[in-house]
């Protein structure tokens, strides 16, 4: 006898499936597992890694890595053979050239390389940055982990042009951008009251420019032009208020645009600075600290490599449940409910007519 299964009553739309299964303790409990056998697998094969400017032995390290790993992390059972080799495999190949250039020299040369690489490409002209993948030195692996409080200065510059951008653009929106929004059905052309005030405020100095220079020529003789003198001067006045009040409305503005442009600049400074930074930190790194961070570093490369083929195989077994919830959800008594309750209403409806 077959034995049939049910979706659990708790969840009732396709759209809980991929929340439940990535907070499940079980899926939860067998990727931990695979993690730690991953880090003592690191601990027991990085020294290998470390011996390779000695032992010059490339391939043999290959072999090594992708033998043990294959043995250390296939019996979890998460991940198959093939996808296992897959993970150790394609970070080999991406890492190949740097493992060479580690053979070749140590770790202190690979760094010094990493160095070369990012001031070579800063130094490019526009043209050569063109012509190549674009490369931005700030995501590179050296960079994240040597200096990460610098990485932190940036995240925070960016992060305070992102803000008085979106203060910015609220100011020139204004009360009425959001009254418009709140209307359902109705679709609001951009506003920029910014904009409307600048125009009006240059339309109004324009306005009393020539009347200002009239009213000049008239105090030259007061006595004769005392009442064109008065109503120029009432005509100005009048305006001069409206100009003070719209530049008032418009001071806060200018006060976020002034911040605004000296955030930019500060974080241009700062990304001026990248070079002069790194080579400060690579000259305070000893032998020693050149091992410590290349093997870091490439144990960060090799665990998100096997995130990245975890990651996929959860979005696997999240595609197979929701495809079982398409194909299932409405089980074979629900459908034989619901085909003899049409059948019923189509003879009653039949009766009515006479047909039955």
């Amino acid at each position: 006898m077959t034995d049939y299964l049910d979706f659990i009553p708790t969840i009732t739309e396709r759209s809980q499936i991929k929340s439940f299964i990535e907070s499940d303790a079980g899926v939860q409990q067998q990727e931990s597992k695979l993690y730690s056998v991953f880090a003592a697998w690191w601990q027991v094969h990085a020294p290998s890694l470390s011996e390779l400017p000695k032992t010059k032995k490339v391939m043999e390290l290959r072999a090594e890595f992708l033998s043990s790993f294959v043995d250390s992390l296939q019996p979890v059972g998460l991940l198959d053979r093939f996808k296992v080799v897959g993970v150790v495999a394609s970070w080999w190949n991406e890492q190949r050239y740097e493992l060479r250039t580690l053979s070749e020299s140590d770790f202190g040369g690979l760094v010094d390389s990493w160095v070369d690489t990012i001031k070579d490409a800063l130094e490019q002209d526009e043209d050569e940055k063109k012509k190549q993948a674009k490369f931005d030195p700030l995501n590179h692996k050296l960079v994240g982990r040597l200096m990460p409080d610098y990485l932190q200065d940036i995240a925070e510059a960016e992060a305070k042009i992102a803000e008085l951008e979106q203060q910015k653009e609220a100011f020139e929106q204004g009360e009425e951008a959001e009254a418009d929004a709140g209307e359902e059905g109705e679709e609001s052309e951009a506003v920029n009251i910014v904009k409307d005030l600048e125009i009006k405020l240059k339309y109004l100095k324009n306005l009393i420019k020539e009347p200002k220079k009239e009213l000049k020529i008239l105090k030259k003789s007061p006595l004769l032009n005392a009442d064109k003198i008065a109503e120029l001067e009432v005509f100005i006045q009048e305006h001069e208020v409206e100009i003070a009040e719209i530049e008032t409305q418009l001071e806060p503005y200018k006060e976020i645009v002034k911040q605004l442009r000296e955030a930019k600049a500060e974080l241009k400074t700062l990304k001026d600075e990248l070079v002069k930074r790194l080579e400060a930190a690579r000259a305070a790194l000893s032998d020693e600290d050149c091992r410590d961070l290349v093997l870091a570093i490439f144990k960060d490369g090799l665990i998100a490599e096997l995130e990245r083929y975890v990651t996929t195989h959860r979005q696997q077994v999240i595609a197979a449940v929701e495809n079982w919830w398409d194909k299932y959800r409405v089980t074979l008594q629900d459908i034989e409910t619901e085909r003899d309750a049409a059948a019923q209403k189509l003879n009653e409806f039949l009766q009515g007519l006479g047909y039955v």
